[in-house]
């Protein structure tokens, strides 16, 4: 068949696809043609020549589009191209940026989103509660284009301004209040307008134009032998559910980052090994991460399975009090702030002021290098990334310092076994002593 044809229906219908593309073009009709692909499908498009540029428009599908109409739209652009010189595909391309330089920042927050998912980041929900609370009720209307870095500074008051009123109706002062939340919502912003500007929808960042008021929240709070005493042993005791309190003991008996405990999975507990083996994809760092577990902490996997036996996650949320007849086998992990919540609740009760759950995890590494274990070894436990990695150590080296980690698991155990097996506070050896009683069990050695 002809590659000209008479641009009527019963020749466009009968038209057969191939086993590759062809066009058809329209007797009389410079330019304007039919493409049918090899599955059949058929779209009028038109062909011209812009300077030394070759262009393809697309009109219209057939029969979606009608012989009528794709031959009315190719009149238009023709007398365009040829009455006035002007280049239709250009012009489309440049309103679609225009377009999309129109997104507001709502809109434009699905697509960062999507951006940071498809990376792996890992606090995606984190970032999109702090732009819900903090960036879209400011400037989630504005577009892109249109946002300044006074609407930036606005956000950083905003947020320093609540802060000060929830220390004003709790009749407390602190200096750093809400210049943590600053730091990070400013960061979240940033990467928020770099993308956009990556797209190129925004000449420039406008958070760059701002003078930062945030600051990092650095603790140092360490747990004492004796407050750890009184963790261990008030926790269930003080009306937290027993899922919840066995969950902190966990952290305290790992070490382990509170994120990566509350979303343990029964898979990933290699009882044989006696190992709780993290993927990549469920670690803060992206680090594959292989977790040594001693005997305290193995016993409260066991006594939580009664409770979460019959869902994925080994803590798995719930308020139970009792040991349920049936598992639940819709549990889901802990909330990022039930942890804190909980021991914020029950400070009093527990008779240990202003401590986290984070700081559990920092008295645990702060004590097994007090007793003489090199830092490196609690490093490798904590799966602290190494900032000095060169390319052999980050692909080449693979080794999952099992025998390190093992190390220092024991002497955590054995560390924390000397604290909470006490009958009470005032028999609690000093720090030197449990120097002594650490080397002589050789365990530093081992």
């Amino acid at each position: 068949m002809t590659s000209t044809i008479n641009f009527i229906d019963s020749v466009i219908r009968n038209l057969k696809p191939e086993n590759k593309r062809v066009v058809y073009w329209c007797i009389g009709c410079p330019g304007f043609g039919i493409r049918v692909t090899p599955s059949g499908k058929k779209t009028f498009v038109y062909k011209y020549m812009s300077g030394r540029k070759s262009r393809w428009l697309t009109i219209g599908k057939y029969p979606e589009w009608s012989i009528r109409k794709a031959r009315s739209a190719y009149d238009d652009y023709y007398e365009q191209v040829n009455e006035y010189g002007r280049d239709p595909v250009e012009e489309i391309k440049n309103e679609k940026i225009e377009e999309n330089n129109q997104q507001t920042v709502s809109q434009f927050l699905e697509v960062y989103l999507e951006s940071c998912r498809l990376k792996g980041k890992v606090d995606v929900v984190s970032e999109e509660n702090a732009f819900k609370r903090d960036m879209l009720p400011l400037i989630g209307d504005h577009y892109l284009k249109d946002v300044t870095p006074d609407d930036i500074d606005k956000i950083q008051h905003t947020i320093l301004e609540r802060a000060k009123k929830k220390n004003k109706e709790k009749a407390s002062y602190a200096p750093q209040s809400g210049k943590a939340a600053v730091y990070h919502t400013i960061a979240y912003v940033r990467q928020f307008f770099n993308l956009a500007k990556k797209k190129r929808l925004i000449p420039d960042n406008p958070v760059d134009g701002i003078e930062p008021l945030g600051a990092i929240a650095i603790r140092e709070r360490v747990l004492s032998f004796e407050e750890i005493w009184l963790f261990w042993h008030r926790i269930e005791e003080v009306g937290i559910p027993p899922v919840t309190a066995k969950l902190l003991k966990f952290m305290l008996a790992t070490m382990q980052r509170g994120k990566e405990v509350r979303n343990m999975k029964y898979a990933a507990f290699k009882e044989k090994e006696q190992i709780w083996h993290i993927e990549i994809r469920d670690t803060k760092n992206r680090t594959m991460h292989r977790v040594p577990l001693n005997r305290f902490a193995l016993e409260l996997i066991e006594e939580v399975k009664p409770y979460t036996s019959a869902s994925p996650f080994v803590f798995g949320a719930t308020k139970a009090s009792l040991i349920p007849e049936e598992p639940d086998e819709a549990l889901a992990p802990y909330g990022e702030t039930a942890l804190s919540q909980a021991l914020r609740k029950n400070r009093e009760a527990l008779e240990i002021d202003d401590f986290t759950p984070h700081d559990l995890r920092r008295s645990g590494a702060t004590w097994i290098t007090a007793v003489g274990l090199p830092k490196l070894y609690a490093s490798l436990l904590l799966n602290h990334k190494d900032k000095s990695s060169d390319v052999t150590g980050q692909v080449y080296v693979q080794y999952s310092y099992d025998f390190e980690k093992r190390k220092a698991m024991n002497i955590w155990e054995f560390v924390l076994d000397q604290i909470v097996s006490c009958e009470s506070v005032d028999d609690i050896p000093s720090l030197d002593t449990m120097r002594e009683l650490v080397v002589e069990s050789g365990l530093l050695s081992a």
